[in-house]
């Protein structure tokens, strides 16, 4: 069966890899394109010294680039940055928590100066996740424990790190990142989330993809900024910023590791469709963050991928989208160093929750901050009714979800906007 479901996936990359060469015939043949702008040398904002140190480790023999800021004495921040983003996404971090924390933010294999082997395979999870626990070892001399963060792409990768290693991480933070099977799942489930995500089968093919994310002068990052200034406070991003991403991603070669990573996504794995839950818990208390306004992941999303850890904690962050650690990093900030500092919990503890006293508290708080919250750009949300409906129909889910369970009652953040 997964043969053939191995067939179909091919033809979808061709069909819809097809269908997107097809649509840029014309601006070609009208000659409406943007050419490359020359980059040869990195924005000042790359070296600022206030970011930190620029180091590289040599792992199974790839060169990885971090950089790190805080004392080597403080506990490891460990932060995985999402596609089309590089260890500069942490900026925020790195300054901001610093002062108590030795973080640490790193440029996955494939991009910005760390290494960009050629072939997919050596973009597999368990390959990845091998090189990262032997980075943690040669970064830490003795068998601290670690806080791992990650976002999107670097959030799937936490939490398989986190599945295999859990006894290396004290603290989980998941940004924007369901569980992967869960997001699988999600991806795979009908033919209209197939059409949705069709860009994951056209990574399937070899050079399009690149070619694509490098057309009109990267205009996939002025597409970015331009959606992030109407959810974001405009202090936290500048000309600057987007001119640092563009000169880090400005060859095709820079998008071969990322695009190796969804050439090896398991689309044709039938088996995460009838999965109904996880086998074990991982017993790591997780953060949850999401942005209210996010356009990829959903709240439902996040709130079943609790169930994947034995005590959790969900934050939603108003006024931010996918990148809320970006967006609103004074507010994502606040909770990461609030949730660090509360102490590890007894594992047995969990069951001593006053659950009936508790969530409904907890979910109505969430249904009002849902109701009364208002965004930046009002016009967004002319249609009031659809919007309170849609709230009421996501609250009831995640409720339903979150009910049965286990909260990390200490941490006094959850559900608080």
């Amino acid at each position: 069966m997964d043969v053939i479901r191995e067939i179909q996936i091919q033809s979808f990359a061709f069909v819809f890899g097809g269908l997107r060469v097809a649509s840029k015939i014309p601006q070609w043949i009208r000659g409406k394109h943007v050419e490359m702008a020359l980059r040869e040398s990195p924005p000042e904002c790359l070296s600022d010294p206030l970011l930190g140190r620029h180091l590289f480790a040599k792992i199974n023999g790839t060169k990885y680039h971090y950089v790190e800021s805080g004392s080597r004495r403080q506990e490891m921040i460990l932060c995985l940055h999402d596609f089309g983003d590089f260890w500069y996404g942490w900026r925020n971090q790195l300054r901001g928590l610093s002062h108590s924390n030795w973080v640490v933010a790193l440029d996955l294999k494939g991009f910005g100066e760390t290494k960009k082997p050629f072939m997919a395979s050596k973009y597999k999870d368990e390959v990845v996740v091998e090189e990262l626990k032997q980075f943690i070892d040669v970064l830490q001399e003795d068998d601290r424990k670690i806080v791992l963060i990650g976002h999107g792409l670097g959030g799937n990768i936490a939490w398989k790190f986190v599945e295999k290693y859990p006894s290396m991480v004290s603290k989980f933070i998941s940004i924007s990142t369901p569980h992967p099977r869960i997001w699988l799942k999600h991806v795979m489930r009908s033919w209209r989330s197939v059409i949705e995500n069709r860009w994951l089968y056209v990574c399937r093919l070899p050079f399009l993809p690149e070619m694509e994310m490098v057309t009109n002068d990267l205009e996939v990052f002025d597409k970015r900024f331009k959606k992030s200034n109407s959810v974001t406070d405009l202090t936290n991003y500048s000309n600057f910023d987007k001119e640092a991403y563009k000169y880090t991603f400005s060859r095709t070669t820079d998008w071969q590791g990322p695009i190796n990573y969804f050439r090896n996504l398991p689309l044709a794995d039938s088996s995460v469709l009838k999965e109904e839950g996880p086998k074990k818990c991982i017993p790591v208390e997780a953060l949850l963050l999401v942005g209210n306004m996010d356009p990829d992941v959903s709240l439902d999303l996040v709130s079943q991928s609790a169930k994947y850890v034995d005590r959790f904690a969900m934050h939603i962050v108003n006024g931010a989208g996918h990148s809320p650690h970006q967006e609103q990093p004074n507010v994502v900030n606040k909770h990461i160093n609030k949730f660090i500092k509360v102490p590890d919990s007894p594992k047995e503890a969990k069951n001593d929750l006053p659950a009936n006293n508790y969530l409904p508290k907890a979910r109505q708080d969430l249904i009002n901050s849902y109701l009364s919250y208002t965004a930046p750009m009002g016009k967004m949300y002319t249609s009031s009714t659809n919007l309170v409906n849609s709230s009421i129909n996501t609250i009831s889910s995640v409720s339903s979800t979150l009910k049965s369970l286990p909260l990390i009652s200490s941490y006094m953040g959850l559900y608080e906007m």
